[in-house]
């Protein structure tokens, strides 16, 4: 068994979830104090779905696609309640973003070798 005075390289879960919890803290006091000026949109609940978009990228090594939807939507909600009348642009600017980068990224290369397989192609 190891500990973490053995690998002190080596972070466990509980102490990252930690210090990002100390930031945040850190960060809301700074805002309450008016030590500096932090805009409000750096607040919003958009902002907190693209931390949890970046965090679920970085949870999986960003090879699972759920972290682009969260940072889109996030973006776009961002943008639609801090930009006079952008919803009527992001949303379907939004929506075919998101179709684009499904068909383009999300091709079944199975179905393309089936296909090849099953198909009376000749090479010459």
């Amino acid at each position: 068994m190891t500990t973490s005075i053995d690998n002190p390289n080596k972070t466990n879960g509980k102490t990252m979830a930690g210090i990002i919890i100390l930031i945040i803290g850190s960060i809301l006091l700074i805002n309450q104090l008016d030590l500096f000026f932090i805009p409000r949109w750096l607040f919003s609940w958009p902002m907190w779905m693209i931390a949890y978009g970046i965090y679920m990228g970085g949870k999986y090594n960003f090879k699972k696609p759920i972290w682009i939807y969260i940072i889109v939507l996030g973006c776009a909600f961002l943008f639609t309640e801090n930009i006079d009348n952008a919803g009527r642009f992001i949303w379907p600017v939004t929506v075919m973003g998101l179709g684009t980068w499904m068909v383009l990224k999300h091709h079944d290369k199975r179905a393309d070798a089936r296909y090849h397989e099953n198909s009376n192609y000749k090479e010459i």
